[in-house]
């Protein structure tokens, strides 16, 4: 059976988020089928920068390492969060807060550039549950409502030319989230285009959101000129608000999973023309973020190869183009 990234190869770039135990669980599937990377916490800024303000790199570096000798890209995930931010940071002046990211954004590229040809400058900056516009963060409140212009502009005047600038966020295709999107897009882009591309984190469920929604949401973001990359893909089991627990995947289920799959990867075909690379978040079931989010200890099954790295219904239903 060839891997993904060779059936893919004239359509976008296939990657999975990875932490050093996928490395001990994942390495061949990794090798067979992706050529990019996301890690999924060793770049963040909160985990590479301790509280005593210096860096461990140890764990990016093997992530960095494993890519660079297996022909892999990885995409630079991320600068500015609310989350995962070394909050100590904030107990210095503006100034030496914003010279401090000023030397992360270099530092993170003299180590990593050379196959990080994008990076997610802002992440999740967008407020989708309220009226409000922009989400509560350090960053904010610090630097005021046009932060991630700041930031975008900081990044451009850093990084090289050839680095891809991206936005990324999730409920990214809900039409009132989306709108707050383009909304601070626009703005950061009003004047010089300072994002290069929007990332769509597309955490869907088997039954939300509709696929019509998530076609809208390409076509309003590629109106704008900007690149497109799924970012952080998984299909959950589960609706969100759905606390049942299941004891092992349900057959129904899974040929529901393989379809959503199918019909998610037939779009992003169809659309291929704007989107360069699609991600999903993490390799197999036998460990995802969904473990524990948002119910504890609940298997979810949301990825293309199951607890034992065997090849579900999802792969089949993507490779068969």
């Amino acid at each position: 059976m060839l891997g993904l990234k060779e059936v893919y190869k004239d359509y976008f770039k296939i990657g999975a988020a990875i932490n050093s135990l996928s490395l001990q669980y994942d390495f061949n599937i990794l090798k067979k089928h992706f050529n990019s990377i996301t890690c999924e916490n060793q770049m963040k800024y909160g985990v590479v920068f301790r509280d005593n303000f210096e860096y461990e790199f140890s764990g990016a570096d093997e992530l960095y390492e494993f890519a660079k000798a297996n022909n892999m890209d990885v995409r630079g995930h991320n600068f500015v969060w609310h989350n995962q931010t070394p909050f100590h940071i904030f107990t210095k002046s503006k100034e030496e807060v914003w010279q401090l990211l000023t030397d992360h954004i270099r530092i993170m590229n003299e180590r990593y550039g050379d196959i990080t040809p994008y990076w997610d400058v802002v992440n999740e900056a967008v407020e989708d549950k309220s009226s409000a516009f922009l989400r509560k963060s350090p960053w904010l409140m610090m630097f005021g409502e046009d932060y991630c212009n700041k930031v975008f502009g900081l990044a451009k005047s850093i990084l090289p030319d050839n680095i891809q600038l991206f936005y990324n966020d999730y409920n990214e295709y809900i039409p009132e989230k989306r709108d707050k999107i383009v909304k601070l897009i626009k703005s950061i882009n009003r004047d010089e285009k300072l994002v290069s591309g929007i990332g769509m984190q597309c955490h869907v469920n088997l039954y939300y959101p509709s696929i019509d929604l998530v076609k809208e949401a390409i076509e309003l973001y590629a109106s704008l000129g900007l690149r497109i990359h799924i970012t952080e893909m998984d299909v959950s089991h589960f609706r969100f608000d759905d606390k049942q627990i299941l004891n092992m995947p349900n057959p129904k289920l899974e040929e529901l999973h393989a379809k959503a799959y199918g019909e998610y990867f037939k779009v992003f075909r169809e659309y291929s023309e704007y989107i360069d690379n699609v991600t999903l978040w993490g390799v197999s079931d036998k460990y995802t973020w969904l473990d524990d989010f948002p119910v504890k200890n609940r298997k979810n099954w949301p990825l293309l190869f199951d607890e034992n790295n065997q090849p579900k219904p999802a792969l089949y239903s993507i490779m068969d183009i």
